[in-house]
């Protein structure tokens, strides 16, 4: 016993933290489930559907709003604290410059096709879009930026709170809008969204204060990494719609009902590993400010708890699996067959956490863009044509095999780097 208190005495702080960022991000992904449930309840098929594509597709946008300006700031401020003023700046220039542009082309784009129904109005859909639009494709990226800037200062505590704060908020104007109100209308809950997150973002302004004022300025090279990033980000999103696309050509709508409610299931099990990431990527941002050999030795270090973590995921994920019914209603049992499946998924996806970010941390965000664009492409294309000629067990296998090359792609460039920087370095003190 007393071997494993030494062990573990020096690892409480980390589990500590580990265990605050999966509670904050836990509490986002139930409030998030409970405002979806009762907007489904009170707005009807029709609207919830039009909120349903607007949510999609801001979502998407949302992955190029500020060029990851949360990863930006944490990485520069957690290298040296004094830069903050700038990095602050820096970020939410973009988000605003980019935010901005993003909102345009979503409202113009839309516009131009409107729902086939014809349920809501030309004028009335306009309105929603001019409230909808700026706010999911902004905010996020802030709220983001905001929690980050608390992490790169050591406070989890309060990053916790903007990250697990903001989601029960929402819940909140839901619950507060539909049950007591009574309100039936998509407008009139546009409203309510905008003005939670208008009060949202000025408590954050509030707190972010005491860490002083940004210095207006664009980092260029940073805009390029962040890019690269912003990129990256977007094909992992739309990787990951692609296969509700195919199912909803190949199969029946009540399976692909099935089957989101299931990977719905999985994204938030994802929670666990990404939490991990969250508390680890300060670590991995000073490291790498030495290059890909350090951040590969750190990332090798913490290898072994992300495999833990993950397979313990994976492994509660299937014993939970016969009571999705429970959780989604009996018109899901078969979404049990979907959990089981996927749930060892888990586990490469935690390998490909881990690698991504002590790439970007060494600064070699081209790298990690290209290897993750290459992988999730190809992934996308196989889900496309194994599902679309094998139907669920095709997209089960595009599915696996697009998260081990990943992975595996991605920790291969990592060593490739650190290797070569090594030769390179060897080859100097030998001159």
């Amino acid at each position: 016993m007393s071997s494993v208190a030494a062990f573990l005495q020096p690892k409480l702080p980390m589990l500590r933290l580990l265990a605050g960022s999966i509670s904050s991000l836990a509490i986002g992904v139930l409030a998030q489930a409970v405002a979806f449930v009762l907007l489904a309840r009170y707005l009807g098929t029709t609207q919830f559907g039009e909120l349903t594509t607007i949510s999609a597709v801001t979502a998407l946008a949302n992955t190029w709003c500020g060029f990851g300006p949360g990863e930006v700031l944490r990485r520069i401020v957690s290298r040296d604290a004094s830069d903050y003023p700038e990095a602050l700046g820096h970020t939410i220039l973009m988000i605003l410059i980019t935010g901005i542009v993003l909102t345009v082309l979503l409202i113009g784009g839309m516009l131009m096709f409107p729902p086939p129904d014809g349920g809501i109005g030309s004028a009335e859909r306009l309105q929603i879009l001019l409230l909808l639009v700026p706010i999911n494709v902004m905010f996020p990226s802030f709220f983001n930026l905001v929690e980050n800037v608390f992490l790169a200062h050591g406070d989890f505590r309060r990053g916790n709170f903007i990250n697990g704060g903001s989601g029960v908020a929402r819940a909140l104007a839901a619950v507060v809008a539909c049950g007591l109100f009574g309100v039936t209308s998509l407008r009139d809950w546009a409203l309510w969204w905008a003005a939670v997150h208008l009060a949202i973002g000025v408590i954050c302004v509030i707190m972010i204060r005491r860490f002083g004022l940004p210095r207006w300025n664009i980092l260029r090279r940073e805009a390029w990494l962040g890019g690269n990033l912003a990129f990256s980000s977007f094909l992992i999103m739309l990787r990951h719609n692609v296969d509700v696309l195919v199912l909803s050509a190949v199969t029946s709508p009540d399976f692909v009902g099935v089957y989101g409610a299931g990977r719905r299931l999985i994204g938030a099990a994802l929670v666990v590993p990404g939490a991990f990431d969250r508390v680890i990527y300060g670590k991995l941002a000073v490291a790498g400010k030495n290059g890909a050999r350090a951040s590969l030795r750190l990332a090798t270090k913490y290898l072994p708890y992300s495999l833990l973590i993950s397979a313990a995921t994976s492994v509660g994920l299937f014993l939970v699996a016969p009571y999705a019914s429970l959780v989604f209603g009996h018109a899901f049992a078969p979404a049990s067959d979907v959990i089981r499946t996927l749930a060892w998924t888990v586990i490469p996806t935690a390998v490909q956490f881990l690698a991504f970010d002590a790439l970007n941390a060494a600064e070699h965000h081209k790298v990690s863009t290209i290897v993750s664009g290459v992988t999730n492409t190809v992934g996308a294309l196989m889900v496309v044509l194994l599902g679309s000629t094998y139907g669920t067990v095709g997209i089960y296998v595009a599915l696996y095999f697009s998260d081990l090359a990943r992975g595996g792609g991605l920790w291969t460039a990592l060593n490739m780097l650190a290797g070569g920087r090594q030769s390179a370095q060897t080859r100097a003190e030998r001159s």
